[in-house]
């Protein structure tokens, strides 16, 4: 697969200036959608609920949840600020991988599933790790 280095999401990314950076619900909520067109395919449930709130210790976290009839859903935990823009990408694009592991296969660890995604992500010059 071939991503034209004019797409969206590299020219944001190589675009950036280290400057802090506060994410809302509604420019989660964008990103979150831009990612699912152009790099999952439109094949990723939106999350339950998203909060923003200080986090210890890392970024952001997937919230995988279950209801009593076997419903599956999640709650994204976002950090309220981050180094730049591109650390708030990698770690949306790092719990969209979470999510996808949800929906899919009701798991949602740093496994074989999660790194199969390492190299779809680097075409669109992401980076996937276990911490940004």
């Amino acid at each position: 697969m071939y991503i034209s280095k004019d797409n969206y999401i590299i020219q944001e990314i190589r675009n950036q200036t280290k400057s802090e950076f506060i994410p809302t619900k509604s420019v989660i909520t964008r990103w979150f959608n831009i990612f699912n067109e152009e790099i999952f395919d439109d094949k990723i449930n939106p999350f339950h609920e998203i909060e923003i709130k200080r986090k210890q210790g890392c970024h952001a976290e997937h919230i995988p949840l279950e209801d009593d009839k076997g419903k599956i859903y999640a709650t994204l935990s976002m950090n309220e600020r981050f180094n730049d823009k591109n650390e708030f990408l990698f770690t949306l694009a790092h719990e969209m991988v979470h999510q996808w592991q949800w929906m899919y296969l009701t798991r949602s660890d740093h496994g074989e599933t999660f790194w199969k995604w390492k190299s779809r992500l680097a075409k669109f010059e992401i980076p996937l790790g276990v911490s940004i």
